[in-house]
């Protein structure tokens, strides 16, 4: 079975992930965990919203992660289903990514020299923490990343003398990449808040402190992402001022052009109009 080979067990605790799984495999782990149908489907049907479910003996939640097309040079939502209870956590991506299988590497070295298995780090909650945190801190590189993007464009503008249409479609790529970005999070402040108080009725462990890193990391994921469409705005309205004023130096000089060519012309035709010339009589 296809669950066997994508479980990792240290001590009590089990960890299955599957990325993008068939409707098949779903019920099968439905059927070996006795989950509820409706988690089932809700798996199987893309959701654009997180969200977080508490049964009578298992917690199921839905996070938004960002991925980064390339052929689109856009971020799309990566979906992460999971389902935890006491000594067992399902983590299910729509997507690729290499997160989770570092992530399980890392626990595995992280836990294996602890001689009490009660420690907090044995535990599925702990993992959702690790999951989480690694996310939050790939989109802190992400917006790092931006932002000296931005600085790269600002240089630009300032260099190019003429109407850049390359630099005005990487604006607008990166500032609708932040759009997205920021819609993807928002939800997400409030569902931290509800998950700590939900896992406090399944886990008598101390998880605040790690809750509170989480919290912590969202509030700068929110404030980059406002300071860099902030700043993303003023170098657009910066490029445009700048555009308009070549523009207008552009047509000053045409005008000056015109009005010489004009005045060679008023010259012209008076004087053709009122000299007679020697030559004109042969």
């Amino acid at each position: 079975m296809k669950i066997m080979k994508n479980l990792m067990k240290i001590w009590r605790v089990s960890w299955i992930h599957f990325q993008n799984p068939k409707k098949q495999e779903l019920l099968e782990i439905g059927q070996e965990y006795d989950l509820h149908e409706i988690i089932i489907d809700d798996i199987l049907e893309f959701s654009v919203k997180d969200k977080i479910d508490t049964y009578d003996n298992h917690i199921f939640m839905v996070f938004h992660f960002p991925k980064f097309d390339e052929k689109q040079k856009r971020y799309i939502s990566n979906e992460f289903s999971v389902i935890l209870w006491k000594d067992f956590i399902i983590t299910i991506t729509s997507h690729p990514t290499t997160h989770i299988e570092r992530i399980r590497e890392e626990y595995i070295v992280e836990t294996q020299d602890l001689e009490d298995p009660e420690k907090y780090k044995i535990s599925p909650y702990y993992i959702l923490y690790k999951i989480i945190d690694v996310m939050f801190d790939k989109t802190l590189r992400i917006l790092n990343k931006s932002s000296k993007d931005i600085v790269f464009l600002e240089e630009e503008i300032f260099s190019k003398n003429w109407l850049n249409k390359k630099l005005l479609e990487e604006m607008m790529i990166r500032r609708r990449n932040l759009v997205f970005l920021k819609h993807l999070f928002i939800p997400q402040e409030e569902i931290i808040e509800e998950l700590q108080k939900t896992i406090e009725k399944f886990y008598n462990g101390q998880l605040d402190l790690y809750f509170e890193d989480l919290q912590y990391k969202l509030d700068k994921i929110d404030n980059n992402i406002s300071i860099l469409t902030e700043n993303l705005n003023s170098l657009s309205e910066i490029y445009n001022n700048l555009m308009n004023i070549r523009l207008n130096s552009v047509i000053w000089t045409l005008t000056a052009f015109t009005l010489v060519i004009w005045l060679m012309t008023l010259v012209w035709w008076v004087y053709w109009m009122n000299v007679k010339l020697p030559w004109w009589d042969y």
